[in-house]
C-alpha cells in the first residue's frame, strides 16, 4: 500500500510563512515614521526583522533535520545553558529596559534568556514525562522535576516577569495533567503558586495596582484605548499597508506587543480574521500531529509547544482587546522579537522533525 504522508506539517510551514510575512510588513508599517524622525533610517527595524528571519529559517531546518533522540541527548547541556543565562541576568550581564532585566546584551544583539529557558525546560519535561511515565505520581519521583522547575520559575520572576513565570507554570501543568499527573496535586502546586504570586505582588507593588487598577476602574490604560482607536480606525478592509498612521504617531508598540492593533488599521477586520485563522490552523495541525505520535517523549513535547504558542496567542490577542491586564506577550511569528522568533523556530522545526515518522 502507498503511505499516505501527513498533511499537518505543510499546514504548519505554510502558515508560519505567511504569518511571518505578515509581521515583517507590518513591523516596517509601524515602525518606520519613529525611526525615520528619530534616527532618520525608516527601514532600521525592517533590517534587523530581516536577519531575525534569515537566521530563524536556519534554525528550523537544523532543529527539522536533528534527530529527536540526537536532541535529546543535549538536554543536560541546553537546560544548564538555559540556567546560566537566566543566572547572568542577575550578575551584570543583564539590560535593564523599563524596570526590568530579562535580555543579555552581546553587543550587536540581545537575546532573552526566558524564551529558550521554555524550550530547554519542555525537552527537559518531555524526556522526564517518557522516562517516569508509570510512576509520574510518586512525590519522590515528581520532586526532582518539581525543584528544576521552581528554580527555573524563581529566576524568571526575579527579573521580574511575573507573567512569564505564570505561562510557563500553566504549559507545564497542562501537559502534566493530559498525561495522567493528579488532579489534586495539581491544585496544591496551584496553591503553592496563588502564594508565591502573593509575595511577588506585595514585593512589586505596581503590578497589583496594574491588576487593581484592571478589575476595578473603568479607565482604559493608554496603550488600549489607542490600540482600540487603531483597530477602530481601519474598518472592513483597512487603510492599506504604510497608511495607517495612527499606530505610527500614538500607539506605543505597535510594531510589538500591539501589532495586531497594527494589522488592523492597516488590513481592517479582514486582515486581524486571517491572522487568527491561520493561528487556529497553526495551533490543530500541531495538536493534531501531537495525537498521532506513540512516542511518549515526542508527544509531550509537540502538546507542550501547542500548549504555549495558544496561550501566548490568547494572552496577547486578550491583552489588546483589554479582557485581561497589559501583559508584554509577543504574539508568536508576527510581533517584533529576535529572541522569540529564534526559539519559536526552535520548537517548530522540532515538531516538523518528530512528524516526520508520521
Amino acid at each position: 500500500m502507498t503511505r499516505h504522508h501527513a498533511f499537518e506539517p505543510i499546514i504548519i510551514v505554510f502558515c508560519v510563512l505567511i504569518l511571518v510575512f505578515i509581521g515583517l510588513v507590518e513591523t516596517w508599517s509601524a515602525s518606520n515614521y519613529f525611526f525615520f524622525q528619530h534616527f532618520n533610517n525608516p527601514n532600521f527595524l525592517l533590517k534587523r526583522d530581516l536577519i531575525y528571519i534569515v537566521v530563524s529559517f536556519f534554525v528550523a531546518y537544523f532543529f527539522y533535520r536533528l534527530n529527536p533522540q540526537k536532541l535529546r541527548q543535549l538536554i543536560p547541556l541546553l537546560l544548564s545553558l538555559a540556567i546560566i543565562f537566566l543566572i547572568a541576568l542577575h550578575l551584570g550581564f543583564g539590560v535593564n529596559i523599563r524596570g526590568a532585566v530579562r535580555w543579555v546584551n552581546f553587543g550587536i544583539f540581545s537575546f532573552e534568556p526566558t524564551e529558550f529557558a521554555r524550550f530547554a525546560f519542555i525537552l527537559y519535561l518531555a524526556d522526564f514525562i517518557d522516562r517516569k511515565y508509570e510512576h509520574l505520581n510518586e512525590i519522590n519521583v515528581f520532586i526532582p522535576l518539581f525543584l528544576v522547575f521552581s528554580f527555573i520559575a524563581l529566576l524568571i520572576i526575579s527579573q521580574p516577569d511575573i507573567g512569564g513565570a505564570f505561562l510557563f507554570a500553566i504549559v507545564v501543568l497542562c501537559v502534566l495533567y493530559i498525561f495522567g499527573f493528579k488532579l489534586s496535586y495539581i491544585g496544591i502546586i496551584a496553591i503553592l503558586g496563588i502564594i508565591l504570586f502573593s509575595f511577588v505582588f506585595l514585593a512589586h507593588p505596581e503590578r497589583l495596582q496594574r491588576l487593581t487598577s484592571f478589575l476595578y476602574h473603568h479607565n482604559l490604560p493608554y496603550q488600549v484605548h489607542q490600540g482600540f482607536v487603531a483597530l477602530a480606525g481601519g474598518g472592513f478592509f483597512g487603510r492599506g499597508i504604510g497608511s495607517g498612521s495612527f499606530k505610527s504617531l500614538f500607539l506605543p508598540d505597535a510594531y510589538n506587543d500591539f501589532i495586531i492593533a497594527s494589522i488592523g488599521e492597516d488590513l481592517g477586520f479582514l486582515g486581524v480574521s486571517l491572522v487568527i485563522i491561520l493561528f487556529f490552523l497553526l495551533i490543530y495541525s500541531i495538536f493534531s500531529i501531537a495525537n498521532k505520535l506513540d512516542n511518549y517523549y515526542e508527544k509531550a513535547f509537540v502538546f507542550s509547544a501547542g500548549f504555549l504558542f495558544s496561550l501566548q496567542i490568547l494572552i496577547n490577542l486578550f491583552s489588546v482587546f483589554h479582557l485581561i491586564p497589559t501583559k508584554g506577550t509577543v504574539l508568536p511569528f508576527v510581533s517584533y522579537g529576535g529572541s522569540s522568533l529564534v526559539v519559536n523556530a526552535m520548537f517548530i522545526g522540532t515538531t516538523l522533525g518528530m512528524s516526520r515518522k508520521l
